[in-house]
């Protein structure tokens, strides 16, 4: 049986999201029941363009509040049964049994509602843009560490490439 302190250690305690180490056992869980053929397993890695320099320019409590405005955005904009998690400058969504047809669209529905509507902060409205990375998996067997690793590097790229934009690492 999980204790408080246990439930605790699976939360971040800035945005409530799921930790890393969360995301890996949802992500490991929601491969080993998929399957070959049929929808994926998709993870997006979802960065806030230029939170360090919101950080050095605002203070730290305008970037916490940024985090904290998109943690929301993000859970409002999905389904039951998908996961919001925690990175450091950023969060990842994991959607289980989606085709991946409806992935990019998907995260494209996240990005503009991301960047649609300022985040209120203590100094006043802050607009935001984010940039995504998209990975899929598929099956028993596929590795959740992988997935992570190239949903952010895919989030690496879309943010080198100058932000605001999704990149699709398949």
């Amino acid at each position: 049986m999980m204790t408080s302190k246990d439930l605790r250690e699976l939360r971040d305690p800035l945005t409530g999201t799921a930790t890393a180490e969360a995301t890996r056992r949802f992500l490991e869980a929601a491969l080993d029941l998929s399957e070959s053929h049929g929808p994926s397993v998709v993870l997006f890695a979802v960065g806030i363009d230029g939170l360090s320099l919101i950080e050095v320019s605002h203070g730290p409590a305008v970037a916490d509040a940024a985090l904290l405005g998109v943690a929301d955005r993000l859970r409002a904009g999905l389904r039951t049964h998908d996961l919001v998690g925690r990175l450091p400058a950023g969060f990842t969504v994991c959607l289980p049994e989606i085709f991946t047809a409806e992935a990019r669209p998907a995260a494209e529905r996240l990005r503009r509602v991301l960047e649609a509507t300022p985040v209120a902060t203590g100094t006043g409205p802050l607009a935001l843009r984010c940039s995504i990375g998209l990975a899929f998996g598929r099956g028993p067997g596929s590795s959740a560490d992988d997935l992570m690793a190239r949903a952010t590097a895919a989030l690496a790229a879309a943010q080198e490439a100058g932000g605001s934009r999704i990149v699709v690492n398949s």
